[in-house]
């Protein structure tokens, strides 16, 4: 019997527990109604649901992780034979990449040519930035007790950022490739195209001074060409593009990653030499009429119509010999210009005399059957009609 009582109880314990949740869900809404001052018991609900709320979707989590796994298990076959194949090309890159520099090593050798290397430096931390209307830079947290001075270096592991402008005793200020007074020799990777990065505020600082814009390729790299003799060789700036506005710019390297960690290196700063060059002594330009001295060295003859060469490097010397040059070939044409109006008048004579000599002799051409008379005789008169008769006939003819 006790046992048959037990079940009837505990088979209505499900009822009465849903029961109860009911009451307490409806007593909840209803204080979340009613209570519109402090809020206080709205929050706490709040807190409730929430938790209730996180209880309930760990397993919805849980299924949605597995279903992730289990995607990117079955569609990770694909991208392993990806990832295989770019590693299989990046070995035989790399074996190539090894061979160049091998020769290329052997050739610097070869000819004793000296290899710009890029110094290790030292490695920081960009702690805060500096974005304004007129300027765009950062603070390093390296400064002078570190070794830093001005004009170092500065880039991250995409490329060059920019250089240092102003030293403390624990930071330094650095200069961005974007700010305004930002200048930076480069050159392209393919065409060897020099230019100038210049700052102007904007995250693509524009390309100028350009030497060949025809050569320049859309998407070309771009790297530092050292011309400045501050700026190492070959430090990536970023890629060439033309923009809308129809101006080469540059989409920075640097700015591919947020800027974090930084190097700074020294800069090149290539001595001048120590000893003090001076000009050669030459002799005074030559007066006219005096013959020239050769030039020294392998300087092919001038032509008939080019200047001479002055011997003194002053702008007088050289306005003088071009003077001088000037007014020997002004009487040169005025003397080709006489001769030319001396020849036509000389062939205009020439034409006149043969005019008149071809007139004398039509006037002087005799008339057929007349004896030619000397000047001052009357011409002589018309012979007879017929000749007189012979008095002796020839023999064997009658006689009359």
């Amino acid at each position: 019997m006790a046992r048959r009582g037990n079940r009837r109880t505990g088979g209505a314990g499900p009822l009465i527990g849903v029961a109860v949740l009911s009451a307490l869900i409806t007593a909840a809404v209803t204080i979340l109604v009613t209570d519109q001052r402090s809020g206080s018991v709205a929050g706490i609900a709040s807190d409730v649901s929430g938790a209730i709320g996180g209880v309930l979707m760990t397993p919805v989590r849980w299924g949605e992780g597995i279903i992730s796994s289990t995607g990117a298990f079955f569609g990770g076959a694909s991208l392993n034979q990806k990832l295989k194949e770019e590693n299989r090309a990046l070995l035989q890159w790399r074996d190539q990449a090894k061979a160049m520099a091998e020769r290329l090593d052997a050739y610097e050798k070869l000819h004793g040519v000296k290899a710009e290397q890029l110094p290790q430096g030292l490695t920081g931390r960009l702690i805060s930035e500096s974005s304004g209307p007129f300027a765009k830079s950062g603070i390093v947290n390296l400064g002078a007790k570190a070794g830093i001075k001005v004009n170092w270096i500065v880039m991250n592991q995409n490329g060059l950022v920019g250089r240092v402008i102003a030293v403390g005793s624990d930071t330094s200020r650095v200069l961005f490739l974007a700010d305004g007074d930002s200048r930076v020799p480069v050159m392209g990777e393919t065409t060897r195209a020099r230019a100038i990065v210049i700052g102007d505020k904007t995250s693509a600082p524009r390309l100028a001074h350009l030497n060949t814009p025809t050569l320049m390729r859309d998407g070309e790299r771009v790297m530092t060409s050292g011309d400045d003799g501050i700026f190492p060789r070959g430090i990536a700036v970023g890629q060439a593009g033309l923009a809308p506005d129809r101006q080469w710019r540059i989409r920075l390297a640097s700015t591919a990653s947020p800027i974090d960690f930084v190097r700074l290196v020294p800069p090149s700063n290539f001595p001048p030499p120590l000893e003090p060059v001076t000009a050669p002594s030459l002799a005074p330009p030559p007066t006219e009429g005096a013959t020239p001295s050769p030039v020294q060295g392998g300087v092919l003859p001038l032509a008939a119509d080019a200047a001479g060469v002055p011997t003194a490097a002053t702008p007088e010397a050289i306005r003088a010999a071009q003077a001088l040059r000037g007014s020997e070939i002004e009487a040169a044409r005025a003397t080709a210009a006489r001769l030319a109006k001396e020849r036509e008048a000389a062939r205009e004579q020439a034409r006149q005399a043969e005019a008149a000599r071809l007139a004398a002799e039509s006037r002087s051409v005799p008339i057929a059957g007349a004896a030619t008379s000397s000047p001052g005789e009357p011409a002589p008169q018309a012979a007879a009609a017929a000749p007189p008769a012979a008095s002796n006939p020839p023999s064997g003819a009658p006689k009359q």
